[in-house]
């Protein structure tokens, strides 16, 4: 892969070109759910850096483009919908359906949010009241003209499906969402739950490999596309940020770049970034893209070279609105505004998975826990990070999110994001054997600490192996 502008010649008897729009995580709001502002709707606001009132002019405004660019293809790589609204996937088909008619070919596959969820409410005033989530087959049928109609092969476990489309090339989508193991109170369960996190049984991941062995045996080449990440973006994503990952991650990768697929484009993570694992024919690439409904609001071009295997990516930013021209820097803002809330609502909602684990490390190292002293709260926890983090810790958030953090210097960021962490384990760690275990837990500590900062704020992949290098996450030339 190269970082370089190189262009494809435009040689019609040698080269057969398709170009690909990309964007992801569009988090539609549909304006009827919002029946009258007030406490409970900017409570749930101020929980998230999703800019949700503006998510329609959003979409609309992203349709506009995509119909002046004129691609082949649009790919929408999940979480369509705020919370899996009918009302809000009505919207959203409608739209789409605009670009559709437009004789623009899209397929979407879902995303976390989109299917039985129990967050779709409605909003009014001090109030929430249930509103109407979708099933698997109804999505299906909303977006049957979007890559659910006769043309595609479909998985019959999932919603994944695969997809001839022109001038050789197939697209491969894959669905490991979880949304059967959302829980209702209004079902009779103990409280309501979406499922972030990804996975795929045995036999659709047989389908997925069965079918993009069918279609490179063709000579047609693949490219998959899925919400949940299949290729790490930062140093152990994997256990530090396992709901963004789909489950056995590493072997379903090799079963597909053996097969043939060598480009997968996600969503999820809310992150313009691109890694990648192997070298190559053993090379899988991943092109994560931020979210459309909040800062930085981008999106993806691919011009796909079939006959060759080449693809130039680039990248486009939203900054403006026509009821906003300058919406990009109030969007950044929310964005900084809403890191505390984030931290502190990340930590509520996997407090659960967050004290096993605390649990499993005490019972393994009961001399070393015994004499640190860490919150007993999730919100304990939160206040304790932003204490000494957050000023880093946004700076870096923030990187992460718009890509190429590693053109900048960041050394001295991930210095305090080090020091930082210093003044957790000072703080934590009691007892006469302090000076000891504050020395041990460092060496444990920042020798990960300091890979995982690095992977992230000098935008590597591989790190720590002969593999190691940086990629440009906004505009690159990729073999495929």
């Amino acid at each position: 892969m190269s970082s370089t502008r190189t262009t494809f010649t435009q040689d019609s008897k040698h080269n057969q070109l398709v170009k690909i729009a990309i964007i992801s995580d569009l988090h539609v709001m549909a304006p009827g759910l919002l029946i009258s502002d007030g406490d409970a709707f900017e409570e749930y606001l101020a929980r998230d850096r999703k800019m949700l009132r503006e998510s329609v002019e959003i979409l609309d405004t992203l349709v506009g483009n995509l119909l002046e660019l004129h691609p082949d293809l649009v790919l929408v790589t999940g979480d369509l919908t705020k919370d899996g609204e009918r009302l809000s996937h009505q919207l959203v088909a409608s739209q789409l359906q605009r670009l559709v008619d437009g004789g623009i070919q899209v397929l979407v596959i879902p995303g976390n949010h989109d299917i039985n969820n129990p967050d779709a409410k409605y909003y009014d005033g001090d109030n929430t009241t249930p509103a109407d989530t979708i099933t698997r087959p109804e999505f299906a049928e909303i977006y049957r003209q979007m890559g659910y109609d006769s043309h595609s092969r479909r998985d019959p476990d999932t919603l994944s499906y695969s997809r001839d489309v022109s001038n050789g090339l197939t697209i491969l989508a894959i669905d490991a969402c979880m949304d059967r193991l959302n829980t209702f109170v209004s079902r009779g369960d103990a409280q309501d739950h979406c499922k972030t996190s990804g996975s795929l049984e045995a036999s659709s991941q047989q389908w997925l490999v069965d079918e993009a062995t069918r279609a490179t045996a063709a000579g047609r080449r693949v490219i998959a596309m899925m919400h949940h990440h299949l290729v790490p973006h930062f140093h152990m994503e994997d256990t530090l940020a396992s709901p963004y990952m789909v489950g056995e991650a590493a072997p379903l990768c090799r079963r597909l770049v053996e097969a043939g697929v060598h480009v997968i484009f996600t969503g999820h993570l809310h992150i313009s970034d691109i890694a990648q694992t192997g070298r190559a024919d053993s090379q899988m690439i991943e092109i994560a893209t931020a979210a459309a409904v909040g800062y930085p609001s981008q999106w993806r071009v691919a011009t796909c070279n079939t006959a060759a295997g080449m693809m130039q990516l680039n990248t486009s930013t939203l900054l403006g609105l026509p009821s906003e021209p300058d919406f990009a820097t109030r969007s950044r803002q929310v964005f900084v505004d809403s890191i505390p809330t984030i931290v502190h609502g990340v930590l509520r909602r996997y407090w659960a998975e967050v004290s096993q684990a605390i649990d499993n490390y005490r019972h393994k190292h009961q001399l070393v826990m015994r004499h640190i002293h860490l919150p007993d709260s999730p919100d304990g926890v939160a206040d304790l990070l932003l204490k000494h983090l957050k000023e880093p810790v946004t700076q870096a958030y923030i990187a992460f999110a718009e890509g190429n953090e590693g053109y900048s210097d960041n050394r001295q960021l991930i210095n305090q994001l080090i020091d930082g962490t210093d003044h957790i384990v000072d703080e934590t760690v009691t007892g006469l054997v302090k000076p000891i275990l504050k020395a041990a837990l460092r060496l444990r500590i920042y020798g990960i600490a300091r890979q995982v900062l690095r992977s992230i704020l000098e935008d590597l992949n591989d790190i720590g192996t002969k593999h190691e290098t940086s990629i440009n996450d906004h505009t690159a030339i990729i073999n495929f």
